[in-house]
């Protein structure tokens, strides 16, 4: 039962059982309580009427009568109102949406309502809204983020660079500025991308860099390297890495005028220690580094 209906026939005094644990349960469960004590505490006052009237005859014409019935409705009236301003701020709260960050150099895990997993790398969130999240499994990723599915209702991830649906299944998905990829660890994902639907199976993924598909790959492994405290690539293009370093350490690195878009990485780094991982990413392409403070620049040889 939906929580207006509960609240409504709590009103009337008509929950059964089930229907008061379930009310119970409700976040503002505490504040409705406190509400209904705060009302019975207003009564109508005893009003004499043939008292009142000898009152009225014996005061002058000039005097204003207060009448008590005017103390009660004004207390009746702020009863409505705290019971209003109760009520509101209860509805308006559940229809916030439920937010996860990641922030730079670091991962969060989270469970999603239906049990689906989730987990969020280096500078990344999600949002969803958790009321009718039942019936409506829809997510908004910034970033990158791993996903075991439940089975269940069509579960779809939204970016600014295209939309991936599924049933149930085990994928990655990077949103970042210029970079776009899917990556199916099991099962089957269907990406939209500017308006183009291609259906990815498990053990394979896909690459967009500056809306321009780098095409379908294999893959072998079973789950995001970055799960493992290591950033891996296959022929991603070079400004790709240099910003996923940056995010893992929290660090600036000036660009290098003599790598262009055109310049593809394969390889990998680690998360554990910022020396190694510049030479893992320079060292191939006969670079060199120097780190000052937590700006870093890079020199070709």
């Amino acid at each position: 039962m939906k929580k207006e209906d509960l609240i409504v026939k709590w009103l009337d005094n008509n929950l059964n059982e089930e229907e008061l644990r379930a009310f119970k349960e409700l976040d503002a469960y505490s504040a409705f309580m406190k509400l209904d004590q705060a009302a019975q505490q207003f009564k109508a006052p005893d009003f004499d009427l043939d008292a009142n009237l000898a009152k009225l005859k014996d005061q002058k014409p000039s005097a204003k009568p207060v009448f008590a019935w005017k103390q009660y409705v004004a207390g009746v009236a702020a009863a409505l109102v705290l019971f209003l301003g109760v009520y509101l701020s209860f509805f308006n709260t559940t229809d916030t949406d439920t937010t996860f960050l990641a922030q730079n150099g670091e991962t969060k895990e989270f469970i999603l309502p239906d049990r689906s997993e989730v987990v969020l790398n280096a500078g990344s969130n999600i949002s969803y809204e958790s009321e009718d999240w039942g019936q409506n499994r829809n997510l908004n990723l910034e970033g990158e983020a791993y996903f075991k599915v439940a089975k269940g209702s069509k579960f779809t991830v939204h970016t600014d660079q295209g939309t991936v649906s599924v049933l149930g299944t085990q994928f990655k998905v990077k949103a970042r500025e210029h970079f776009f990829e899917v990556v199916c660890y099991e099962g089957m994902v269907q990406v939209e991308h500017h308006g183009k639907m291609t259906k990815l199976p498990g053990g394979s993924s896909i690459k967009m860099f500056e809306n321009n598909r780098l095409g379908k790959t294999l893959v072998t492994d079973t789950e995001p390297s970055w799960l493992h405290r290591k950033s891996s690539f296959i022929s991603v293009p070079y400004q790709e890495v240099i910003d996923e370093l940056q995010r893992q350490y929290n660090i600036a690195i000036a660009p290098l005028d003599s790598v262009t878009n055109d310049t593809l990485f394969t390889g990998s780094f680690t998360h554990e220690n910022l020396e190694t991982a510049l030479e893992a990413i320079t060292i191939p392409l006969n670079l060199s580094y120097k780190i000052e403070g937590n700006n870093v620049v890079l020199k070709s040889n």
